[in-house]
């Protein structure tokens, strides 16, 4: 909009300044430093009047002084600050003058500016030069040196009260609640006093229409301040933070002005306590001053809400650290992945995000869920290396998961230990985050063995694990010649029961010799002769089997 104004006002006096002049031809130079021709009618109520003729009308442009550096006319003379004459034939004059201002009181060197107290508008256009009379020549002088017979003419205004002063003008405020703005002023300025700069409070109305920082810089230029802070506040690029910038200009020569700026960024929701902890807003005041701030470990934030609620969320390479919705901290100042997952009945539901983190702020991210079959990809160079989960060290009787290369899926990701072992190589642990999102890949480069001790104590360690191989293996072929055996046992005491049951019948009172008998004593001949052979085999193979079972036994122990 500003940038609009002042192109319009530059066209505007283009136009004038070529229409036959109907007041005094000056040049005009506004506080952005563009220059420009046009025709001075006079100023009334800090408002300056300027006319020509548009199109065969004339026309008078009124703005308010405040935007104008200066208007000297053809005879060098400062026609926007005119002084008081003693006599007034020295005053040459074409048009009238009105040097007028709004009518408010002299405001002493206070800590604050009531916001209702009346305020001329600012006379940011003063020009550096002393006060002129009748036959003098222009004669630049440095800044602060407004005429005091000019100041003499009209009421006093707060500018008056700036001189030799350190100014601190309210912040600007951009889309910020105007209670968190005054309460920051409040403590900067008493942190300020604290550190030896009695700072002179100044809300923006102070100045009339110039509110621009580049105008109200001018004008404290102009009347002798001696530096000055001001900046903004406004909403933050992260969401629920804001950003606080200022500027701290030092005003001791307008032709090399040193300034410092700081930036901080504070929690919307706690700004207040966000800037006293860790003397945050100590450090921004003192780097503002130019002095150096030994850095602070500066944590940035990130909220994660998931739906559904309740997920596990864990950071590349950690364990869980919370379960949704909550808020973690990072000292981090890259890009940081976040996994938020669900493990339920051996079923994962997950989701990731990558996040760029802001020191000192805070970062908010929500993840929906979707169902996910992550899995971990284990190679390694050569192939063929046997793997062992976890950290626990390796035994003749540790159980390997498998072999190089081999693919496990995952039920609960998240940190996992593994360690692989191939003779001839050394042994490798290794730690690796399996992300809940989709397959991980491992891939170790085995180191060969080269100390003799160390290859000797891997011979023993493989001969052990054969022998508790050879030993585990008897043991597990004991079971089937002792099953085998106790079941012919069984069948053994079965014959002999039934053997038993034909001598009781035999010795019920019969005919002995007759066919019948002779018959159920061959059977009962029988019955006892394929007991003892089941006998004897169940006995063999529950022998060996316990024969076995013992050697096993020994070889694996």
């Amino acid at each position: 909009m500003n940038k609009l104004f002042l192109a319009l006002l530059l066209i505007a006096f283009g136009i004038l300044s070529a229409q036959d002049p109907q007041g005094v031809h000056a040049r005009v130079e506004l506080v952005t430093g563009a220059k420009q021709g046009a025709t001075f009618l006079g100023i009334s109520q800090d408002t300056v009047s300027l006319g020509g003729t548009i199109q065969g009308k004339f026309t008078v442009v009124r703005i308010h002084r405040s935007r104008f550096k200066s208007i000297v006319d053809d005879q060098g003379n400062d026609l926007l600050n005119p002084v008081a004459a003693t006599d007034s034939s020295a005053i040459a004059a074409t048009a009238e003058i009105d040097t007028s201002v709004s009518d408010s009181a002299r405001i002493s060197p206070a800590d604050s500016i009531p916001e209702n107290t009346a305020q001329a508008p600012a006379d940011s256009a003063m020009q550096d030069s002393p006060a002129r009379t009748a036959g003098t020549s222009d004669t630049a002088t440095s800044r602060g040196t407004v005429p005091e017979e000019f100041r003499q003419t009209r009421t006093p205004t707060f500018l008056d009260s700036v001189d030799g002063k350190h100014i601190f003008v309210a912040l600007e405020r951009r889309s910020i609640d105007s209670a968190l703005s005054e309460e920051l002023n409040h403590i900067a300025i008493r942190i300020l006093k604290e550190q030896g700069v009695p700072v002179m409070f100044a809300r923006r109305t102070s100045f009339g229409y110039c509110r621009e920082q580049a105008c109200i810089r001018d004008s404290l230029l102009r009347y002798g301040a001696t530096d000055l802070f001001q900046g903004t506040i406004s909403a933050a690029k992260a969401q629920d933070s804001v950003s606080v910038f200022m500027t701290h200009t030092y005003l001791t020569d307008s032709s090399q002005q040193k300034s410092n700026s700081a930036r901080m960024n504070l929690s919307s929701f706690t700004a207040m306590s966000d800037a006293i902890a860790g003397n945050k807003l100590n450090n921004f005041l003192k780097q503002l001053q130019g002095q150096s701030v030994a850095p602070a470990d500066r944590k940035s934030y990130i909220h994660v809400e998931t739906d559904p609620e309740g997920a596990n969320l864990e950071i590349e390479g950690t364990e869980t650290l919370c379960k949704t919705p909550c808020t973690v901290a990072t000292l981090d100042t890259g890009k940081i992945v976040v996994y938020a997952y669900w493990s339920v009945d051996r079923h994962i539901w997950a989701a990731r995000s990558a996040i760029s983190a802001i020191p000192g702020d805070t970062n908010k991210v929500s993840l929906k869920l979707k169902q996910s079959k992550p899995e971990l990809l284990i190679t390694s160079t050569p192939e063929g290396a046997e793997i062992y989960g976890g950290s626990a060290p390796i035994s003749r009787s540790t159980k390997s998961i498998g072999r190089t290369p081999s693919k496990f899926a995952l039920f609960e990701p998240g940190l996992s230990t593994v360690q692989l072992r191939k003779e001839g190589f050394r042994d490798t642990m290794v730690t690796v985050y399996a992300n809940p999102t989709g397959i991980t890949s491992l891939e170790v480069q085995m180191e060969p063995i080269s100390d003799p001790a160390e290859q000797l104590r891997q011979q023993e360690w493989l001969h052990e694990k054969k022998k508790n191989f050879v030993g585990k293996t008897l043991m597990g072929s004991a079971i089937a010649p002792i099953l085998i055996g106790a079941l012919f046992t069984y069948l053994a005491y079965d014959d002999y029961d039934e053997a038993e049951k034909i001598k009781d019948d035999l010795s019920l009172p019969a005919t002995s010799n007759g066919a019948n008998y002779q018959k159920l004593v061959k059977k009962n001949h029988d019955k006892v002769d394929q007991g003892d052979r089941k006998m004897i085999i169940g006995g063999s193979l529950i022998g060996s089997g316990l024969l076995l079972f013992g050697i096993g036994f020994t070889l694996a122990f």
